[in-house]
């Protein structure tokens, strides 16, 4: 009645995240017996001398992963052959209605030494791309493709022409051009070739990043919590764990918000704060909008507001489709430019966001925001 063997089965390892927040792990050990009558308890507390199936309270420590807030939350054994069991450990974070946010192995300082006081654990920082969808505002023009009436190759429908139009505008290039943060340099107004915005606008798909970071504290203040929504009105570093990440231009981090919950660990309370951001190097979190419309200036007030006259065709009738406007409420003169774009901020612009993109210096921060 003796434990033989305990090995970790590489194909049973995994884990989810809920959006980089709450993590659950799932490991499964393959344990070897000497006698076909040792059961299940034997076996959810086997250790070979080198390998063990986690205990209770112990938090996910396996290769060279770890999570200290991950605990051990069940252990399922099933037997695979006469001396031969799979056991099966999930890892999750403690639930308020679970067991008290109890013990647990000691965590790693910012040094990556191991400490038992969870205020001098390190902070944790995620770097992670998310899909997002937006108005294509601009583009890059190549060229046009012709379809003719007629016969037309399988492989080549039609015929590709290298031209700008009306006349000559926009200018045709060989390929878009990118920037170091991903945004296009070459981009103008994307239009048909009269000039008119498509409705409804083409959408493209593209990544923004998102980046959380957790930490312990005990004093802070909820300051923070004014700064949700923000967005940063000067240039900002993330500094922590995760080095090289770029400097994060204007107008292109958004704090997300901030999530607090007491634990206990050690015998000690603190928070657990995790704070998300998200970036747009493309775009950005202002809002550029093609002016275009259906009325023009008048030139005249009434009652102090400047008027209207309907923009009509040739022949005294009202327009189909808006045309573009110069950004003062007139036509806008396409030998001179391509579009007026409008651009409003749709978020509070804070100059201090970098009080909470350091990481490092982030806990003495928060007891002053």
């Amino acid at each position: 009645m003796a434990v033989v063997s305990v090995n970790i089965l590489h194909n049973g390892w995994g884990a989810s995240e809920d959006v980089g927040k709450k993590t659950t792990f799932s490991v499964i050990y393959l344990v070897e017996v000497d006698d076909k009558n040792d059961g299940a308890l034997i076996v959810m507390d086997a250790d070979d001398g080198t390998t063990r199936i986690p205990r209770r309270f112990e938090t996910y420590a396996v290769g060279n992963d770890s999570d200290p807030f991950a605990f051990v939350k069940s252990k399922s054994p099933t037997p695979i052959d006469d001396k031969l069991w799979n056991v099966t450990v999930t890892f999750g974070p403690n639930e308020p209605s679970g067991a008290p946010e109890g013990e647990q192995k000691a965590g790693l300082d910012d040094n990556d030494q191991p400490t038992d006081d969870p205020e001098k654990e390190g902070v944790s920082v995620t770097y992670q791309t998310v899909n997002a969808t937006r108005v294509a505002e601009r583009g890059a023009y190549i060229g046009q493709v012709n379809l003719p009436i007629g016969l037309v190759f399988a492989d080549d429908p039609g015929f590709f022409d290298r031209s700008g139009f009306k006349p000559g505008k926009p200018e045709p290039t060989t390929r878009a051009k990118g920037d170091k943060m991903g945004r296009i340099k070459n981009g103008v107004p994307i239009t048909n070739s009269f000039f008119t915005a498509f409705d409804p606008p083409p959408e493209i798909s593209y990544n923004q990043i998102r980046i959380t970071c957790g930490i312990n504290v005990r004093d802070w203040t909820n300051g923070i919590f004014g700064m949700v929504n923000s967005v940063n009105s000067k240039v900002v570093n993330f500094v922590g764990p995760v080095v090289g990440f770029h400097p994060c231009a204007p107008y292109t981090v958004r704090f997300m918000g901030v999530s607090a919950a007491e634990r206990i660990k050690n015998g000690k309370t603190f928070d657990r704060l995790e704070l998300e951001f998200l970036i747009d190097p493309l775009f950005g979190w202002r809002l550029d909008i093609l002016d275009r419309g259906y009325c023009v200036d008048s030139n005249t007030t009434v009652s102090g507001t400047p008027s209207k006259n309907n923009i009509v065709d040739s022949k005294g009738n009202q327009i189909a489709e808006p045309m573009l406007l110069d950004g003062k409420g007139n036509l806008l003169d396409l030998d001179t430019h391509q579009a007026t774009y409008l651009r409003y901020a749709v978020y509070p612009e804070i100059n201090n966001m970098h009080k909470i993109t350091d990481f490092w210096k982030l806990k003495r921060r928060l007891r002053n925001l």
